[in-house]
């Protein structure tokens, strides 16, 4: 389904309501519902943000006519007396006895179990199911060159060797894509959150590249090394019933975001469930984004940025972002947007509506003073990054600081805050913002 965003700010009237509370707090994020169980097995939920099992109708494996479960190590035949069962072949051996360590080429309705080779070709499938499947250390797990329609499904736990490498751990791309769970993607992130903050880690455990048309669905994504999901030149596609869940490392799984996007247009993110400790979703350029009904605990909130560059230009613009009906608990930021000091580009017709935050730092926070060298604000608001028509319309819940507005007052314009109901110990601080808000 395709989707359009077109938003603008339609008017100056700004209403907020604040309510100073000396007893609002922010609390640790181990409170979060991850919707996991002590297993890290996720729980069946239907609420407002329930993730419900997702079967993918796989019933039958098909090749090319001749018996690969040799000659083609990483496929595997059904249980014939249970159907939709696989065994694994964790020994897959050539013809003459010896380990296969030439990438095979599958053909048909394919599986992938057992321990993945390396650029195994999966361009011949017209249907994959990866089913408690071993990644080796270093290896990506490749699921690009896809024929048009090709359906995908995970079943049972993915799981990803330990290394110092950039990644990312899965790459996909194609038009017409169907990905589907329950299964889970275990990045085994409790390694890479021991090592130092400045060893390379892979950036991505799942990279969606130049994927169009296409619905990514049901997923369990467990233990991020670093980020969960890179969507880079996507269009038309939609991610939904997806759990994003570093609880395991509460405290120390820094870096972990729940989605990127970069240079996409027309793509909607709806009804996920992320816990992450750092931004839930992070905008570095994108058009007609659609944000909604998702659930983010322990993060950094919902943010645009950082966002900056020599020029204003498709890589440094985000123009059509929809935030609407989302929970944000236990984190830093509820809405944010952050510019880099000295460099330019361009925020504008992003409208937040009807979003709730539970026991966050700062429920609107708004800064122009981004220093991505240091990784923290600089203290003087310098980007030269425009921010224009942006609008946050019925916002509610609890804050310590209802604002920490910092931005450069020649660049930004046309700001409507209405319907704003936020319990706060502070109003916090307002400084460059333009004339239509009154902070």
């Amino acid at each position: 389904m395709k989707f359009f965003s077109s938003v603008f700010a339609v008017s100056l009237l700004v209403t907020s309501a604040l309510t100073i509370d000396a007893g609002a707090t922010t609390q640790a994020s181990d409170n979060c519902d991850t919707g996991f169980s002590q297993t890290g097995e996720r729980s069946s939920t239907n609420g407002k943000h329930g993730v419900p099992l997702i079967k993918s109708g796989f019933s039958h494996a098909e090749s090319s006519g001749t018996d690969t479960s040799q000659s083609n190590p990483g496929q595997t035949n059904p249980d014939q007396n249970n159907p939709g069962q696989y065994t694994p072949d964790q020994n897959a051996t050539s013809s003459d006895g010896s380990q296969e360590q030439t990438p095979p080429v599958l053909k048909g309705d394919c599986i992938l179990t057992g321990v993945y080779i390396n650029n195994t070709d999966v361009s011949e499938c017209r249907s994959i199911l990866v089913d408690s499947l071993q990644v080796p250390a270093g290896v990506m797990l490749n699921l690009t060159n896809l024929h048009n329609n090709t359906r995908i499904s995970f079943h049972g736990t993915t799981t990803f060797g330990k290394m110092l490498w950039a990644g990312p751990l899965v790459e996909l791309q194609g038009n017409n894509l169907t990905v589907t769970g329950p299964g889970t993607l275990d990045g085994q992130g409790a390694w890479y959150w021991a090592q130092a903050r400045n060893l390379t880690k892979p950036r991505w455990l799942f990279k969606m590249y130049k994927v169009a048309d296409s619905t990514i669905s049901g997923l369990n994504v467990l233990n991020m090394p670093f980020h969960a999901f890179a969507v880079d030149s996507c269009n038309y596609t939609t991610i939904t019933g997806v759990t994003v869940n570093s609880s395991a490392g509460n405290g120390v799984a820094k870096n972990t975001d729940g989605f990127d996007l970069d240079k996409n247009d027309h793509v909607t993110i709806t009804k996920n469930r992320i816990f992450g400790q750092d931004d839930c979703l992070a905008m570095q350029s994108s058009t007609n984004i659609v944000f909604s009904d998702n659930y983010c605990c322990g993060t950094h909130g919902i943010s645009i940025g950082s966002l900056g560059g020599p020029e204003q230009n498709a890589s440094t613009t985000v123009d059509g972002l929809t935030v609407t009906g989302n929970t944000i608990v236990n984190s830093t930021n509820g809405i944010r947007i952050k510019t880099i000091i000295g460099l330019k580009g361009l925020v504008t017709n992003a409208v937040y509506t009807n979003n709730e935050l539970s026991n966050v730092t700062h429920a609107i926070t708004i800064h122009s003073d981004y220093n991505k060298t240091k990784g923290g604000y600089a203290g003087t608001p310098t980007s030269l990054v425009k921010i224009t028509n942006i609008t946050i319309d019925g916002l509610k819940g609890t804050a310590e600081n209802l604002y920490d507005i910092f931005v450069n007052p020649d660049v930004v314009s046309n700001w409507v805050f209405k319907d704003i109901d936020v319990t706060a110990t502070k109003n916090g601080n307002c400084t460059g913002e333009p004339v239509s808000v009154q902070c």
